[in-house]
């Protein structure tokens, strides 16, 4: 009977390992069906921790012959992009690409006619490599089509065909470390993503004010953000005890945080505290809302 059970058992591992394996060869013949003929791609490795990149983005890069990254994007990924001929993504060609000359000067942060040459350095790098059959990957941290610095790299190579491989955002990571449904609110079963880029006060029709008059949860990327100015804005059409929450590193688990309080606590609550660049706020009621347990079967134990 023993040895009937140990019998059992082994044919279970290995029809398992051939049910794995058929998967895999599945999932492989899957992606080398993707889009024929493409050559350029921009790629999102996640948001966090290494770990939170995508298969597809994995095979994308051990495809590429030629990536453009960061230096901070080629220190997370040292063995993934090995070998590879790597170049500068050209951070801040998004403040010139398509404007005018005129336009683009107005930017502070960057110097025209450097962002120029280096706008002229990557077309050259990228239409000869695509000439001589090589494969480009362009990489992105979070979900590239979501404030990313990178998006006019589909603009400008569009006769290229260009394909997105969709990523881990700092959204989704943030909202995993809430644990929370952020559609679940008591007053708002809606999401507005917005934020408040730039030096300057922005008046357009989505700013903050106009946004915070339907009360929805609403959930800011904050780069260049003014945590008092946006709080005193919201509180014009908010409650003062709305639940707050700033998700700071979300995605990297061994500095993720969370602080919680309201519209009248929170800037009280974050006061001396080292908030780091990669940082989320959250609006909503729906941080402090909970099934009610009365009301709803119980699972036996």
């Amino acid at each position: 009977m023993r040895n009937f059970s140990i019998l059992t058992t082994r044919w279970f591992i290995i029809v398992i390992t051939l049910i794995f394996i058929s998967i895999g060869g599945f999932v492989q013949s899957a992606y080398a069906k993707r889009q024929p003929g493409t050559q350029l791609y921009l790629v999102s490795v996640g948001n966090g921790d290494p770990d939170n990149i995508t298969l597809r983005a994995i095979n994308t890069i051990k495809d590429s012959d030629i990536v453009f990254c960061s230096k901070r994007l080629r220190d997370k990924f040292p063995i993934l992009l090995q070998g590879k001929e790597i170049h500068d993504p050209g951070f801040g060609l998004f403040a010139i690409y398509g404007k005018k000359p005129e336009e683009a000067k107005k930017n502070k942060r960057f110097k025209y006619e450097e962002k120029l040459k280096q706008l002229h350095e990557i077309t050259e790098t990228i239409h000869s490599s695509i000439k001589e059959g090589k494969i480009v990957s362009v990489l992105d941290s979070g979900d590239p089509t979501i404030y990313g610095p990178n998006m006019w790299y589909l603009e400008a190579f569009e006769d290229l065909d260009p394909e997105v491989i969709p990523g881990v955002s700092c959204f989704n990571a943030a909202n995993a470390a809430l644990r929370k449904g952020v559609t679940s609110g008591v007053k708002a079963h809606s999401v507005i993503l917005t934020a408040s880029f730039g030096r300057e006060e922005y008046t357009g029709p989505d700013n903050v004010e106009e946004l915070a008059r339907h009360q929805a949860t609403m959930v800011f990327f904050t780069m260049f953000l003014d945590r008092e100015k946006v709080i005193k804005k919201l509180k014009t059409h908010y409650p003062p005890d709305t639940p707050v929450a700033f998700v700071i590193s979300a995605g990297y688990r061994d500095k993720q945080k969370i602080i919680h309080g309201t519209l009248d606590t929170i800037l009280e609550k974050t006061k001396g505290e080292k908030i780091s660049f990669e940082y989320m706020i959250y609006v909503g009621d729906f941080l402090t809302n909970r099934y009610d347990r009365g009301n709803s079967s119980t699972l036996s134990h």
